[in-house]
């Protein structure tokens, strides 16, 4: 049986400082937000579908019964500052006629390549 896990547990890795944005919207807004992160060339994302929460508006289920649409979608990504603040730039014209909400956080990751996109790896 293979294992690919290192055996030396004393070394020192190296973490990066990028930034995570994660954006809770309506169903209906997902494709607006799946987009706008393509566009602006983030490396990935993670997408939760069925979130449920208290806010505002009160208590949210997650998805009602064959409606993904109504539910809570809830996006994470990380990458450098700039990239992030354009998903800002981006976002806050929904936020101001839409529900929803974002946060923007300092995050650190040890393999830096993996959220860089081919543009802006470091050599």
């Amino acid at each position: 049986m293979s294992n690919d896990a290192p055996t030396d547990t004393s070394t020192q890795h190296t973490l990066h400082p990028l930034k995570k944005v994660e954006i809770i919207v309506r169903g209906e807004k997902e494709d607006f937000v799946r987009d706008l992160l393509d566009d602006v060339g983030v490396s990935g994302y993670t997408i939760h579908r069925e979130v449920a929460g208290r806010g505002e508006h009160g208590f949210h289920e997650g998805r009602l019964l064959f409606n993904d649409r109504t539910g809570l979608v809830m996006f994470f990504a990380v990458g450098q500052e700039s990239v992030i603040q354009t998903i800002v730039d981006g976002l806050t014209p929904l936020f101001e006629k839409s529900s929803g909400v974002m946060f923007v956080s300092d995050t650190q990751v040890v393999r830096l390549d993996k959220f860089l996109g081919e543009d802006r790896k470091e050599t």
